[in-house]
């Protein structure tokens, strides 16, 4: 899914307020098809599995049904009168109220776009009728089981750029939110750096109490960290959040927060945090947090710098927003610290990664710490991720010197027989349903 999105917590948006779904009354199904048999045919099948449904002949008035009805989850007909499964999709993709509702097409039509495609925009579930009761059951199960969302709250790198706000990728720096609710492993948040991107995160969610939230830093330049001192969370008494970055110790984690807090740089200390933080160090490694899997891999950037990768069940995201890939490891062949990150990225269905510049731009950074769009371009197709958000965007370049890069990067993943994955550049306060 791929929406704007204005401040909106996901476990407010995700069923029960992101607590564990379980089939009981309270779990409420909404059908819309304008076929009496299928509508009648669901709807027994669902009740008998515990759902509370609601059933409609049409979606001209959908709106105002999830607003009384409050559905999590929605399973529509693709081809109906009037308006049709995709354009009711569209329509609450454009509600703060409705965008994260997982959205189940089916239809007896053979649909024109694949099924790949579907799911990069948002649907849950695609099932083809004649349908059997079990499957659709199945897939309203799994879809409340494993919900996941990543919103985008900061892309740009180096520096702020506010002239850029406007545009199409935002102006603030790193910052990058997953809201997971998963049957396995539980509910969880997890932070990526804390640019200035993280004062809206910070916002939207301060009302939250308690919260429990894990941030990792992967790097402490300023564009990472310079945000943390006015993330809200850090001075609400009841919250309890943990930092994870590259440091030999959390001692050394901590004295590094501390270096930017205080003294001659801000004019107040980690001291006045009222959360409960703990501060833990990290080096290349692999962490069980409540039965997810994150690893961290050392990048290629100036100072000491992890990416990151999440994994929950058959899924994961990967996020190396500064990593410099030099071209002499890239061609003729992979080598050296190339062939680590393209098996530690093998198979990765979402990967956001430093993509600063064009190949000529590259060439006037060298040992910036930054990668042109051929050399990640030859990265992905090696790793065959799913998708790729182009990351850290210049703050100088405006939004068709972005879109110029990623049109370069597309060529070439064209040119390496690797234009099945999808890609898009990063793009503040985008949404995207995993």
């Amino acid at each position: 899914m791929i929406s704007k999105a204005t401040p909106l917590t996901f476990l407010d948006a995700l069923p029960d307020g992101g607590r564990a779904v379980t089939t009981d009354a309270a779990t409420r199904v909404l059908l819309v098809d304008d076929s009496p048999l299928v509508r009648a045919t669901m709807r027994r099948a669902l009740e008998h599995d515990g759902f509370q449904v609601r059933d409609l002949p049409t979606a001209n008035d959908i709106e105002r049904h999830v607003d009384e009805f409050s559905p999590q989850v929605i399973v529509c007909d693709l081809l109906m009168p009037e308006r049709d499964g995709m354009a009711v999709f569209h329509a609450l993709q454009e509600r703060d109220s409705t965008r994260y509702i997982p959205f189940i097409l089916a239809t007896a039509e053979e649909f024109a776009s694949p099924k790949h495609a579907l799911s990069h925009a948002g649907i849950a579930h695609y099932l083809a009728k004649p349908l059997a009761p079990a499957t659709l059951v199945s897939a309203v199960r799994d879809t409340l089981d494993q919900q996941a969302g990543l919103r985008i709250w900061g892309c740009r790198g180096s520096v702020a750029a506010p002239e850029q706000a406007l545009g199409n990728f935002g102006g603030n720096t790193a910052c990058v939110e997953l809201v997971l609710n998963t049957r396995e492993s539980g509910n969880h948040r997890l932070i990526f750096d804390a640019g200035t991107g993280i004062r809206g995160l910070g916002n939207s969610i301060a009302v939250s109490s308690p919260l429990h939230a894990s941030l990792f830093l992967t790097h402490f330049h300023w564009d990472h960290i310079q945000g943390l001192p006015f993330f809200k969370p850090l001075y609400r008494p009841g919250n309890e959040i943990t930092i994870y970055g590259p440091a030999a110790s959390d001692a050394g984690l901590l004295e590094a927060i501390q270096g930017q807090m205080g003294g001659s740089f801000f004019p107040i200390s980690t001291d006045a945090f009222l959360s409960s933080v703990k501060y833990i160090g990290l080096q290349e490694q692999t962490l069980d947090i409540g039965g997810l899997q994150v690893s961290s891999l050392a990048a290629t950037h100036p100072g000491f710098t992890l990416g990151y990768k999440v994994s929950w069940g058959n899924r994961s995201v990967a996020y190396v927003p500064d990593n410099e890939l030099l071209p002499e490891l890239l061609e003729p062949e992979l080598s050296g610290d190339a062939v680590r990150l393209v098996e530690w990225l093998r198979g990765t269905n979402l990967l956001i990664h430093d993509c600063q510049y064009s190949t000529a731009g590259y060439l006037t950074h060298r040992g910036w710490g930054h990668s042109g769009a051929k050399s990640l371009a030859a990265v992905v197709a090696a790793a065959n991720v799913g998708r790729v958000l182009l990351f850290h965007h210049d703050p100088d370049y405006d939004d068709s010197r972005v879109n110029g890069i990623h049109d370069e990067f597309r060529a070439e993943l064209e040119m390496r027989g690797a234009g099945h994955i999808q890609s898009a550049p990063a793009s503040e306060n985008t949404c995207y349903r995993l």
